[in-house]
């Protein structure tokens, strides 16, 4: 990544607090295994710009980017990585999913300390027009004891009720055996262009090569690889809510949506679960911003 890229995120968005909070009594939520992390942004602009600049290295590995030619490789990655439509209306320009996407990889590179194993863009389907179907982030980080294999979920909406709902409602499957699996089928055809090496990662791929029965997320055990589910969620907080509060209101959606959905999780691999909060006073503005930047290409950092 950009040290200027890196810079800009460092100086635009910052850790408020990690929960439980105990000065403000807010707790984490009945999911989370480790703490909740909650962030702040004072400028809308200056985030805007954080997403725009943020999306080739997003999209694309860093080492195959042409940094002498940036501006290029940018309309590369929008024209042919991304779903981005120059003739759809703003309207559904602002409905695309990426822009919270970039937001969490920059946010677990520059402040969890990651590593990307393989960019978001080069799972898109041309022919389907999108995104392949799974995980928004294919991020890890290796230790000796084990390897932390980061699998996230973006949602970046005005309302943060339905994106909670969301991800409740599917995370019996995002954190199936045969979600996981699947995923990491789809890591297997790119191979080649991992950015991150991992012996304990290629062993468990290549062991499907040779028994193509097997069940990968199964072996996660065997091979010391831990499953780390990152949940963002950045939102639009009402005028009349202080931080805190808005943050505590989204806690207690998760908590409610947890019982009446009666959440399991069925994988059999060991997991940890977090949500990532940043609360927002201008969603659809900044969202505008990105377009009109990536519209009239705006130059890049």
């Amino acid at each position: 990544m950009r040290d200027t890229l890196k810079q800009v995120v460092k100086n635009t968005i910052c850790i408020e607090c990690k929960l439980p909070h105990d000065e403000s009594g807010v707790n984490k939520s009945c999911l989370s295994t480790n703490n909740d992390i909650c962030f702040k942004n004072e400028n809308s602009e200056d985030l805007a710009k954080v997403i725009y600049n943020g999306i080739v290295e997003f999209a694309v590995n860093q080492y195959e980017i042409d940094y002498d030619n940036l501006a290029l490789e940018q309309r590369k990655v929008i024209l042919r990585r991304m779903r981005y439509d120059p003739s759809a209306s703003k309207t559904a320009k602002i409905r695309y999913g990426f822009y919270g996407e970039v937001l969490l990889d920059l946010i677990l590179r520059c402040f969890l300390n990651t590593n990307v194993i393989l960019a978001r863009g080069y799972l898109y389907s041309p022919i389907e027009n999108s995104e392949v179907k799974g995980f928004d982030a294919f991020h890890l980080v290796e230790n000796k004891e084990k390897l932390d294999l980061w699998l996230g979920e973006a949602k970046f909406y005005v309302d943060f009720k339905k994106p909670i709902t969301d991800v409740l409602a599917k995370i019996k499957t995002s954190l199936s055996d045969d979600y996981v699996h699947t995923n990491l089928l789809a890591l297997i055809d790119w191979q080649d262009r991992f950015t991150t090496s991992s012996t304990r990662l290629k062993a468990i791929l290549d062991m499907w090569e040779e028994n193509p029965e097997i069940n990968l997320a199964q072996q996660m055990t065997e091979h010391q690889i831990r499953l780390t589910y990152p949940v963002f969620i950045a939102y639009q907080q009402k005028q009349s809510d202080e931080f805190h509060a808005s943050i505590k209101k989204c806690i207690e959606h998760i908590d409610s949506e947890f019982k009446r959905l009666n959440v399991t999780i069925p994988g059999s691999f060991e997991y940890r679960l977090f949500f990532i909060f940043l609360p927002l006073s201008e969603v659809k503005k900044i969202k505008e911003s990105v377009v009109e930047w990536i519209d009239s290409k705006e130059p890049l950092i």
